[in-house]
């Protein structure tokens, strides 16, 4: 055999048992099979504070930073591991769509929704109030604003707290 596929197939399988070992670690840790002893909690500083509470100030770097734990999951060998999954399925995480929230975002997002409430009740107080002649406008501009500004309000804090999140990094 060539020796360069005979390398790349032995990158391929190494690259395949370090995968298993991967999800073989994920899912006795999430199991709860954890060695105490070999884990331990881990700093990553970062340039800015992230608006969380987990965000802590160090005075002697004088840098924000994350504290994070990471977990060594127990050793078992492969009998034990066909015998854990025989009792217990292995689900992995999906990558949820989660809500990006940072300051101005989140400062953006209330005033539109502060907005719209008050768009939609002057637009009703209007329209009673008003002639039925000129009630129609009231209605328009409610209805405008809920079609129009609103979406693209919410969407520009989108964009705010994506670049927010890019700045920090």
């Amino acid at each position: 055999m060539n020796e360069k596929v005979q390398e790349i197939i032995n990158k391929m399988k190494e690259e395949e048992i370090r995968l298993r070992e991967e999800k073989k670690n994920n899912h006795l840790i999430s199991l709860g099979l954890i060695d105490e002893e070999k884990s331990f909690k881990s700093k990553k500083y970062i340039e800015k504070w992230d608006g969380t509470q987990k965000c802590h100030w160090d005075k002697d770097k004088q840098s924000y930073y994350i504290e994070t734990e990471i977990k060594t999951p127990m050793k078992v060998t492969d009998e034990e591991y066909q015998e854990i999954l025989k009792y217990s399925t292995f689900v992995e995480e999906k990558e949820e769509k989660r809500e990006i929230n940072t300051t101005w975002a989140t400062a953006i997002k209330t005033i539109a929704n502060i907005l719209f409430v008050v768009n939609i009740l002057g637009g009703i107080i209007l329209a009673i109030v008003l002639d039925e002649d000129f009630a129609w406008i009231s209605i328009v501009s409610a209805i405008s604003y809920c079609v129009l500004y609103y979406p693209l309000i919410m969407g520009f804090s989108k964009i705010v707290a994506v670049s927010e999140i890019k700045l920090q990094q």
